[in-house]
């Protein structure tokens, strides 16, 4: 009868080892499954980190171009005051000769004047003396 329970006993062990194989067998069969979801992970967590390090490089690389654009902006702004300033003085100078060959056609006009008198009175002068020549060859 003690060899009965003991059979009975050491048949309960082995049922129980079994179940405790099974179980064991599962959890190996999870923890692998665990392992690949947490390997998948780490390669998201991989891509997304090397992208998220793409994105901070685009975003410097932009920063430093908006830089440049603003320091572009600047020496053009420089430059389109100093054009302008070119530009009044040019005008400036401009006025001051138009000014100059206004008063030279003026002067021009008052001496062709005084030329057309001249040359009136030459005429006039070259008439007199035909007459008085006409006059005396007669």
């Amino acid at each position: 009868m003690r060899l009965r329970v003991l059979e009975t006993d050491v048949l309960a062990l082995r049922a129980q080892s079994d179940e405790n194989r099974a179980i064991v067998s599962g959890m190996f069969e999870v923890l692998r499954d665990l392992s690949a979801v947490t390997s998948n992970l780490n390669t998201e967590v991989t891509a997304l980190r090397t992208e998220v390090t793409a994105l901070r490089t685009e975003v410097n690389d932009l920063q430093v171009e908006v830089s440049q654009l603003r320091v572009g902006q600047d020496q053009l702004r420089a430059e389109m005051a100093e054009m302008r300033t070119e530009m009044r003085t040019g005008y400036a100078e401009l006025r001051e000769d138009l000014s100059v060959v206004k008063r030279s056609v003026g002067n021009l006009e008052l001496s062709m004047k005084r030329l057309e008198g001249d040359v009136a009175d030459l005429k006039s002068g070259h008439l007199e003396l035909r007459n008085v020549v006409a006059g005396l060859v007669r």
